[in-house]
């Protein structure tokens, strides 16, 4: 089959596709010129939303004494997905209202976060299909990773990851036992998951011990492509008290110039333009400040 070079941005980020495919991401890329692509939300996760799956106490947990939660926390865990890992921090009015902020990069909508600082978020610009693919955004990282092709795959391994971790896989929550915990997970997302997904929350057993639950998901990041994305906006002003090494200097800001470049003169998003010439009167003053000595 002829392959040919989509190269996605001007980073060294680069990827060889089927010749047929082409026109089809083509129009994708046109499509993104000067635009945001809007979010379709995911029918699946507006109807655990609606029915209140992610609502993990039912009601303001400020409302309720501690022993009220001690009681509630052991129902609860067989009406919501209560996973370690993921906080449904997200309703769709946020996620559809969602504009953007000053960090994450534009065309990434979160829906939900990990706890410590990482976001899952749909990324449009990607999206082959009915529903957008699942980036998990690393707050620390220059790069995020492609996570789930759709939202099957994201509830498939949010389930793998959350038993993955033992305290959860030895019924350590409550009166619960870790099969009743896992059996009762399963009857939730069952009509929401594809017949692979379901597949391979079968094979991992009941309930699963730690070390299935990880070696099945590595098992589906392995079959992922590897795609990613510069997930944070880089910043236009970098601390020379802390950054001593000239070369390293100019290459984080050559590298800001070019994302921000990139977003206004490829994309067409004006809003960054100020950020642009921000950054590039920064790099000129240091240039400028090197002629000088």
């Amino acid at each position: 089959m002829e392959k040919v070079l989509l190269v996605e941005n001007p980073s060294t980020r680069s990827f060889i596709v089927p010749s047929a495919q082409l026109p089809r991401l083509t129009a994708r890329l046109e499509t993104a010129q000067g635009v945001r692509l809007p979010i379709t939300i995911p029918a699946v996760f507006e109807e655990l939303y609606r029915s209140g799956r992610f609502d993990y106490w039912g009601v303001p947990f400020h409302s309720l004494s501690d022993v009220e939660r001690a009681c509630l926390y052991k129902a609860r865990q067989a009406e919501v997905l209560w996973w370690n890992g993921i906080e449904w921090d997200y309703s769709p009015d946020d996620i559809r209202n969602f504009t953007g902020d000053n960090y994450l990069s534009p065309g990434l909508y979160p829906f939900a976060g990990t706890g410590h600082g990482d976001l899952y978020c749909w990324y449009p610009c990607w999206q082959d299909g009915p529903e957008p693919p699942v980036i998990l955004y690393i707050h620390d990282e220059p790069e995020s990773p492609l996570f789930a092709s759709n939202f099957s795959e994201f509830l498939c391994r949010g389930l793998l990851r959350s038993f993955a971790f033992r305290d959860a896989s030895e019924g350590a929550k409550g009166d619960l036992s870790a099969t009743n915990i896992w059996r009762q997970q399963i009857a939730i997302i069952r009509p929401f998951l594809d017949p692979v997904h379901l597949q391979i929350l079968a094979d991992v057993g009941t309930p699963p011990s730690p070390l299935a639950c990880t070696e099945a998901d590595q098992r589906i990041a392995e079959r992922l492509p590897l795609r990613k994305i510069i997930g944070s906006q880089p910043p236009t002003h970098y601390n020379e008290d802390y950054i001593s090494d000239r070369s390293t200097l100019m290459r984080l800001y050559g590298e800001s110039v070019s994302y921000y470049r990139d977003l206004v003169v490829n994309r067409g998003l004006e809003e960054f333009r100020p950020k642009l010439n921000q950054v590039e009167a920064a790099r000129a003053g240091i240039v400028r400040d090197e002629a000088e000595k």
